[in-house]
């Protein structure tokens, strides 16, 4: 794996390379085997592209419909969805969205060979967005980031208000387009982006996700575009986390290596842990890395369940769920009291939404 191939699928070369601290930090994380080589990000896609198939058939379940929004992780997730033998239906669901963006999201359909819906939602955003002005009246016009983060929001619900009713209509599920990195960052909206299949949350954006994108065929024209939110919040994905994805990735690599090997043991002490006293960039990514976890970290738990006295009944139906219900292939493997075809007695609709009621 070469290290500029890297930097180049990140983009972060045509933003004028890395600096000695993350230079540094990037080779040796390399050398660790953290960025995954190309060899190895093959057999990623294969066992991804092997355990969609696997669900599908154990759950019983083959259609998937998603949000094509025109950027690298959606058409990505369409791919490896339709080489695991899934019917596939994309839907453009643009609101007040950038024309290049949808059609990019088109163009990924007709490329990848699956099925393709457009609807605009830009009218019931309007709707929903005057509704709310009535409990706020400075929402639908207020220049903030707070009032625009709230705004994108509702757009990110709509239009998975959109496809959960979709994925109801054709019997499948809503698939989840997010990564790891966005997954780090909160970079999704509760109720808005997460659905019931994520097979590329555990890939990182600025090397896997671009890498396995070019490799299943996605059009080069989406995976090399700069990412963006689509929702109006701000002018691009980096520029709102305050890092780019590579030193993004970077830095929570570094992170969890300083605490992991007590270099560290709270936020306080991971400055002289990572040594970027010295270094005034790094310093702040570091301190912009730590605040946005510390701000997200309920999202990535969500919903909060508080300790209580009857919190063993939500093992109880864990445990019914995972001997009964579950597909083989998201099952523990010290619960499969039935051998290999145990735990599929009634497997239902598999975790889809066509009969959720």
């Amino acid at each position: 794996m070469a290290y500029s191939e890297i930097l180049a699928l990140s983009r972060q070369a045509a933003a004028g390379g890395l600096n000695p601290w993350f230079d540094h930090r990037l080779k040796a994380q390399i050398d660790r085997g953290l960025f995954l080589s190309e060899a190895q990000l093959e057999q990623v896609r294969d066992r991804i592209i092997g355990q969609l198939a696997d669900y599908r058939q154990q759950a019983g379940i083959g259609t998937a419909v998603l949000g094509m929004s025109g950027g690298v992780d959606s058409a990505l997730t369409a791919a490896l969805f339709k080489q695991a033998g899934w019917r596939v239906i994309g839907f453009t669901l643009p609101i007040h969205q950038n024309p290049e963006e949808t059609e990019r999201g088109i163009e990924a359909c007709t490329a990848l060979g699956i099925e393709h819906f457009h609807l605009d939602l830009s009218a019931e955003y309007g709707v929903m967005v005057d509704g709310l002005g009535r409990l706020d009246a400075a929402l639908p016009d207020q220049d903030t980031e707070a009032a625009r983060t709230r705004r994108g929001n509702v757009r990110a619900r709509l239009r998975m208000i959109a496809l959960y009713d979709q994925a109801h209509r054709f019997g499948g599920l809503v698939a989840s387009t997010d990564n790891f990195s966005e997954l780090g960052a909160g970079f999704w909206t509760l109720h808005g982006d997460v659905g019931d299949l994520a097979p590329v949350q555990g890939l990182i954006k600025s090397w896997e996700i671009p890498w396995l994108a070019r490799a299943v065929g996605v059009p080069e024209k989406t995976w090399r575009t700069k990412p963006t939110d689509g929702l109006g919040i701000g002018s691009g994905d980096e520029a709102q986390i305050g890092a780019t994805y590579l030193e993004w990735d970077i830095m929570v690599f570094a992170i969890a290596d300083a605490l992991e090997t007590a270099q560290a043991a709270d936020a306080g002490q991971l400055a002289q842990a990572l040594g970027t006293g010295q270094d005034d960039h790094a310093g702040k990514i570091l301190t912009t890395v730590l605040d946005r976890l510390r701000r997200t970290w309920h999202k990535r738990v969500n919903p909060i369940r508080l300790d209580h006295p009857l919190a063993d009944r939500f093992a109880l139906i864990d445990r019914t769920d995972e001997i009964l219900f579950r597909p083989r292939v998201l099952r523990r493997p010290d619960v499969d009291p039935g051998g290999p075809e145990g735990g599929l007695r009634a497997a239902g609709n598999g975790g889809g939404n066509g009969t959720d009621g």
